[in-house]
């Protein structure tokens, strides 16, 4: 008998719906707004969903009214009350059968370039978080504890250090770099001190300094000895927290722990892989690096099937690779 999973991969940005089996054919996809519990409403997040199963229902009722599970990897649900809040609203938009699991969408992100095999994901977007489950099941988390505290070698944290280092050039404290001309031009202004204004606009300066990252790959493409270094040291943090992660959960591996590399940070994971490697293996962590083939919601797709011990099919990254 054919088995049906949706799975749905929730954020703070957008939220994506697949419904799919296990040979990767899809039967209904839809993308709605933001579902993260710790910055939307609950109210909002509720409508949100209703709108995403209302159109995966009206696309593919027979296949809809057929579905075996629901995995919906979500960020914002590491609180047993936020996932109790989350289970209540998708229990009223499936039917009675339907098995519903929540999760930390860093599973989706993992199985997505693990297919269902243990491992670590090391995600580094606006911000980062390095998540891992090993063979046994156990799991555990380094990092990602927000923008103010943690969130090393992200988008922010790179931006962060950008104009750092633009102040301290300014200031005659650090070396000059060509980082100053580009984002003094990003933010259309002639001076350093014309980016206060920006930088600390009420609210925004996390969405404000996180895209200044990729000024900081450009800078080193030109060799800007001050960008090369930002590049090492973020680099440098990333591999710190897999190798944490990986003395944890992996102590007793000896095969490569594949280690999976997700978020716009890694949109150069030419210049940021090799420093990875290299610190990996100075601390004699055996890892494999995978970009992932796959979207995050197929990743989501897989753990519904792993949960219910069903291996996905051979065609099932072809199918899936459009999604």
């Amino acid at each position: 008998m054919m088995m049906y999973v949706l799975g749905i991969d929730g954020g703070g940005t957008k939220t994506k719906g697949v419904i799919a089996d296990a040979f990767g054919n899809v039967y209904a996809s839809e993308t709605v707004g933001a579902t993260n519990q710790n910055g939307v409403a609950i109210q909002d997040v509720e409508q949100e969903l209703s709108m995403l199963f209302a159109s995966l229902k009206n696309q593919n009722s027979e296949v809809f009214s057929k579905l075996n599970t629901v995995f919906a990897g979500m960020s914002g649900v590491d609180r047993l009350e936020a996932k109790r809040v989350m289970k209540q609203i998708l229990v009223k938009l499936v039917p009675d059968h339907v098995q519903i699991l929540i999760d930390n969408d860093a599973v989706n992100a993992l199985y997505s370039g693990t297919l269902g095999a243990p491992g670590i994901v090391q995600i580094a977007g606006t911000g980062s978080i390095t998540y891992g489950i090993n063979d046994g099941g156990d799991r555990q988390r380094v990092g990602g504890w927000g923008y103010l505290i943690d969130d090393e070698g992200s988008g922010y944290d790179i931006g962060r250090a950008a104009l750092q280092a633009v102040f301290r050039a300014n200031d005659g404290r650090g070396s000059k770099t060509v980082l100053t001309n580009m984002i003094l031009d990003h933010f259309g202004v002639h001076e350093p001190s014309d980016l206060i204004t920006f930088i600390y606009e009420p609210g925004k300066s996390r969405m404000r300094i996180a895209p200044l990252s990729q000024y900081v790959s450009v800078a080193a493409d030109k060799g800007d000895a001050v960008a090369v270094k930002l590049i090492q040291q973020a680099g440098a943090k990333l591999a710190d927290a897999i190798a944490s992660l990986s003395q944890s959960l992996f102590q007793h591996q000896t095969e490569p722990i594949p280690v999976v590399t997700v978020g716009g940070v890694f949109n150069r994971a030419d210049l940021l892989q090799p420093i990875i490697q290299q610190e990996l293996q100075r601390q004699n962590i055996n890892v494999q690096l995978i970009k992932p083939e796959l979207a995050p919601v197929s990743g989501a797709v897989i753990a519904g099937f792993s949960s219910m011990r069903q291996t996905i099919k051979t065609s099932f990254v072809e199918n899936m690779k459009e999604v």
